[in-house]
């Protein structure tokens, strides 16, 4: 009997332990492309302020904050599983994020914005911004590719280098759990009208068709722009088609 509450004292100290386990004990188990300035709370409900994240280009992602909040019955079916928050000067963002073996990671119900220029997204030309934004967005990784999508994302104030806004836009997924997903990409505002279908494929790679046509008072070299897309057809419309791979 008195074995039995030997036990039972060791075991509720390991539990209480285990709950104000200082957030600070594990800052060196962190990746090398991950910086925190200071970690405060428990493993189970923490913050990291002044976070980095190392990017491709050596131009660090900077955050103000990394709030985390863990799910510990999650655990019990081998996964890693936390509501996360995080700010910064032009990010903010907050949703579920679920890690398991096989290097398997899912985020659901991620909303949020950042600011985008070519430094943080490669694919924008230099000189040119946008703020980014995502609603609801689903979507999990697993072998270095998507296998499941859904959600909104939205482009807002994109400008060119000199200045030229072309409206916002927005790219919508119905949830889908395995690819192709198909996806409608339509201008939300601006001085070109845009109805597209996007489709991402298995192997990473995609196609884009649809029509695109300046609105009344658009600036006059965006027709020049756009003619390296498509011709105009007599009423100013343009179909095109794009395709490419994101590897």
């Amino acid at each position: 009997m008195r074995l039995r509450f030997i036990l039972l004292g060791l075991a509720a100290f390991v539990a209480a332990l285990l709950v104000v386990l200082p957030a600070s004990w594990f800052a060196g188990a962190l990746p090398p492309q991950l910086g925190c300035g200071h970690l405060s709370g428990s493993i189970w409900r923490g913050q990291c302020s002044g976070l980095s994240v190392a990017q491709a280009n050596g131009q660090p992602l900077r955050l103000d904050t990394l709030d985390w909040q863990l799910h510990p019955l999650a655990l019990l079916r081998g996964r890693l599983q936390a509501d996360v928050s995080i700010a910064g000067a032009d990010v903010a963002a907050r949703g579920n994020l679920t890690v398991q073996s096989g290097g398997r990671l899912t985020l659901e119900a991620l909303s949020g914005r950042i600011g985008l220029d070519h430094a943080r997204l490669a694919a924008l030309p230099s000189g040119w911004s946008a703020s980014a934004e995502a609603r609801e967005l689903s979507l999990r990784f697993a072998e270095g590719r998507i296998q499941q999508l859904g959600g909104a994302l939205l482009a807002h104030q994109l400008r060119d280098a000199r200045g030229t806004a072309f409206g916002d836009f927005r790219l919508e997924f119905p949830p889908t759990q395995s690819p192709p997903f198909r996806g409608t990409l339509a201008d939300a505002g601006g001085p070109m009208q845009l109805k597209a279908q996007l489709e991402l494929n298995a192997d990473q790679s995609w196609q884009m068709q649809g029509t695109i046509m300046l609105r009344p008072g658009a600036p006059p070299g965006l027709g020049g722009a756009l003619d390296q897309l498509a011709p105009a057809d007599i009423n100013g419309l343009r179909n095109f088609r794009l395709e490419g791979a994101a590897r």
